[in-house]
């Protein structure tokens, strides 16, 4: 398993802090996706691009994602939030980042809102939620 997040990264935006070898949005992430050649790639974000218009990014991102690696299940996970409470455009993320992931026959996985009031960082307790309605969805 070979794991590129890293706070900040996003659709639009590179990370927060670049101490890692990858220092660009998602769609700069693709040639180290495809040099670990996986069978599966699991995209999980949005949140971080704020309340701007992700149609192109998203669209473009899964798009030379298929292309780069036609072979792989292409999994997207809808953006979550630990703020107070779950901004209205994180409504419209989900269904652009939906809409871009099932255009290339990739699987999109609606995980809710968990982490709401968390604060900072996803609690251990959402991260649990998070991944157990991914193992449910993926069954």
């Amino acid at each position: 398993m070979t794991n590129l997040s890293t706070p900040g990264r996003g659709y639009l935006k590179k990370p927060a802090s670049c101490e890692i070898a990858v220092c660009a949005n998602f769609e700069g992430t693709i040639p180290a996706i495809v040099a670990a050649t996986p069978d599966v790639v699991v995209t999980f974000g949005g949140a971080a691009d704020g309340d701007r218009d992700l149609s192109d990014a998203a669209r473009e991102y899964y798009a030379a994602l298929r292309e780069a690696l036609p072979d792989a299940e292409i999994i997207a996970i809808s953006p979550v939030t630990s703020e107070d409470e779950a901004a209205y455009w994180l409504t419209m993320h989900k269904r652009t980042i939906r809409t871009a992931v099932e255009a290339v026959d990739g699987t999109f996985i609606d995980v809710g809102q968990p982490g709401v009031g968390d604060g900072e960082y996803l609690s251990a307790a959402a991260q649990a939620e998070i991944a157990a309605t991914v193992i449910k969805e993926l069954s």
